[in-house]
């Protein structure tokens, strides 16, 4: 009776152990289901039919289905969205986000972040018909600029740049790029690795690689507010970040090498 009353005890707190370990409920059990705003070279590009993501690639694509495989997770499935409602008030049909949202104060008031998995800065990428690149900040000021809207890339140009015409606010990267391609824009303010691996992989496409400007902010993943995955998410993404996953995505999916430009100032 004692051995069996032993072995009752040690089965319960087996099924206790794996319980904890076991993932929150997610949106969809046996998934994660992650919020994207594709395209950003380098970071995530692909197919997009409506919110349905057919095909996607890149550093951060390959960062979500790592950390499902973290959580035990058999699937990952990507929706898409535009970038500012990644991070707005309100309920949710994701369980992470993760589209190079840089952690800000006012961010934090509507969506948990895990702990940054990259630091950046913004750059700024010129026109083709651009005939004078500017070399400073000041230089800046004469040009149409674009920026991607509710971005830290918009609120460095509108702030920090401060240009005499108003800064042109789109609501996706694939429309400031064009923007920027057909001379709509004279300049755009991005973050600087994925602008860098743009230009790097479509060279002729745009004109030179002005530099960029220091911000050192940084990219966390985003969670639904007082939701229960984030310190497991976090947890998952501290071992990828400390077995070195993290830095080998870097490698493998950006091309720009940020150290060599220019900083504006």
């Amino acid at each position: 009776m004692r051995a069996r009353a032993l072995l009752v005890g040690l089965l319960l707190a087996l099924l206790a152990a794996t319980a904890s370990a076991a993932p929150q409920q997610t949106v969809n059990p046996g998934q994660l289901t992650v919020g994207v705003a594709l395209p950003s070279e380098g970071f995530q590009v692909g197919v997009v039919r409506g919110s349905e993501v057919l095909y996607a690639q890149g550093l951060e694509i390959d960062l979500a289905r790592a950390i499902a495989l973290r959580l035990d997770l058999d699937r990952t499935a990507l929706l898409q969205s535009r970038f500012d409602r990644l991070f707005s008030a309100g309920p949710k049909p994701w369980d992470v986000a993760i589209a190079q949202i840089t952690i800000t104060p006012a961010r934090k008031r509507t969506v948990d972040f895990t702990r940054p998995y990259m630091s950046v800065d913004q750059g700024v990428l010129a026109a083709q018909t651009l005939a004078k690149v500017p070399r400073s900040l000041a230089g800046l000021r004469q040009l149409q600029l674009c920026a991607l809207a509710k971005s830290t890339g918009a609120d460095v140009a509108q702030g920090k740049i401060a240009p005499t015409k108003r800064v042109l606010l789109v609501g996706n990267v694939e429309t400031l790029m064009l923007n920027l391609q057909t001379g709509r824009c004279q300049a755009v303010v991005y973050d600087a690795p994925a602008l860098g691996t743009l230009k790097d992989r479509a060279e002729r496409r745009y004109g030179p690689f002005v530099g960029v400007i220091k911000t050192g902010e940084k990219y966390g993943i985003a969670l639904p507010r007082g939701g229960g995955l984030r310190a497991q998410v976090d947890q998952a993404l501290a071992g990828l970040i400390a077995d070195g996953t993290v830095e080998r995505l870097e490698r493998k999916w950006l091309t720009a090498h940020l150290e060599e430009l220019r900083v504006l100032r």
